[in-house]
């Protein structure tokens, strides 16, 4: 545990139990002197905030936190609940622009995985992150363009606009291995459910009816998802969150057969152990809702997850360790490569397999980027 966490890191899970799943509170350990300030800033920067004053709430008045930060945690989780009603309501006007053209699109992680939640509006809120396909994806875009105020560079995988005061990402690739192997597998797996609607699960979103991927897709994906940010750039607590809320939700309905053997197709065996032992062993999450087993070996391993989650932050935004990248295109370019070179060295024991690739696959698709560029300017 980073040494400056220590001494917190205790209240923080315990907090961090209850607000998930409402489980009682020692008071006793806590008073108007605790780390309340480190706390609050904790919360933050793992993107729990909400959650862990879910858990403050449960509380005795006198043990909370002094006022004037009490006050502030409020208003935070009041900003964060107004944020989600605002992406509920757009992602129901989306879906309905998306039917102008005959499009279903399928809603992942975001607004979906919150409805996993004790307190749905209580999950730190994003973007709408919607997989439509390929043949859709130019007419949608259109269509969002029409009304959006901003667009970021296109990538390979989406387009990103800001479209309502929110941030769209219209997805014709929902996500990708850098193993070519395990990359032709995972679009398979995607292509047959996107080809069989009646396998997609359908989740209600205040008003909106979302179709989200088939359940024991979805798991691996959310997983997937944590791990591939992990190896970029960093996660916070809240990834974590997301895959135990999904698991404990739908707990008794999940095929565990079929999950655990998407996850071997996929090579994440590993990575599932050690999110399910930092799930069980510090989330409170029960161990039989996992869909793989973890083992005493994993748990070191588990330990050093968590460590590095915690000191980096969410998207890795809180990591003092990292240098700052450098000005420049091209010097900036090969700060991304020896990064991701280097931390994917040390990330090996989370995804060997996906750790090998990710350099190689970070320079094709830079240099595909650019050779698009300049056939543009062309």
């Amino acid at each position: 545990m980073p040494q400056n966490q220590d001494n917190m890191y205790p209240k923080f899970n315990i907090l961090l139990r209850a607000g998930l799943w409402g489980t009682p509170v020692d008071a006793s350990l806590f008073n108007v002197d605790t780390e309340w300030t480190e706390l609050y800033r904790l919360a933050k920067a793992q993107t729990v905030t909400a959650i862990l004053l879910d858990g403050i709430q449960m509380l005795p008045p006198e043990c909370r936190p002094p006022r004037s930060l009490y006050l502030q945690w409020c208003s935070d989780m009041m900003v964060i609940e107004e944020k989600n009603h605002q992406l509920n309501r757009e992602l129901a006007n989306v879906v309905k622009l998306a039917g102008q053209i005959g499009a279903r699109p399928v809603l992942v992680k975001g607004q979906g995985i919150a409805q996993c939640y004790r307190e749905p509006l209580h999950r730190q809120p994003g973007d709408i992150d919607l997989y439509i396909g390929d043949e859709k994806f130019e007419e949608l875009n259109r269509l969002l363009r029409a009304e959006a105020t901003s667009e970021e560079e296109e990538t390979y995988k989406h387009t990103t606009m800001t479209w309502h005061d929110v941030t769209i990402e219209n997805h014709r690739v929902l996500i990708s291995l850098s193993s070519p192997f395990m990359n032709r597998k995972l679009q398979r797996r995607i292509k047959q459910w996107a080809d069989n609607p009646a396998s997609l699960r359908t989740v209600n979103v205040e008003d909106c009816p979302a179709q989200m991927p088939p359940l024991e897709f979805d798991v691996v994906y959310v997983l997937l998802h944590a791990v591939l940010h992990f190896l970029n750039e960093g996660i916070g607590v809240r990834h974590v969150c997301d895959w135990m809320c999904l698991l404990h939700a739908y707990a008794g309905r999940l095929d565990k057969r079929q999950t655990a053997a998407l996850l071997k197709e996929f090579g994440l065996p590993r990575a599932a152990r050690l999110f399910g032992a930092i799930a069980v062993e510090y989330f409170g999450l029960p161990a039989e809702e996992l869909p793989v087993a973890y083992q005493s070996r994993d748990l070191p391993d588990a330990q050093w997850l968590l460590d590095t989650i915690l000191r980096e932050g969410n998207f890795g935004r809180h990591d003092k360790q990292r240098k700052k990248r450098p000005k420049g295109y091209w010097r900036s370019k090969w700060y991304t490569f020896m990064r991701a070179a280097t931390r994917c060295v040390e990330m090996k024991r989370l995804s060997p397999n996906e750790a090998r690739w990710y350099p190689v696959a970070l320079t094709l698709h830079s240099l595909k980027a650019q050779w698009k560029k300049r056939i543009g300017k062309c």
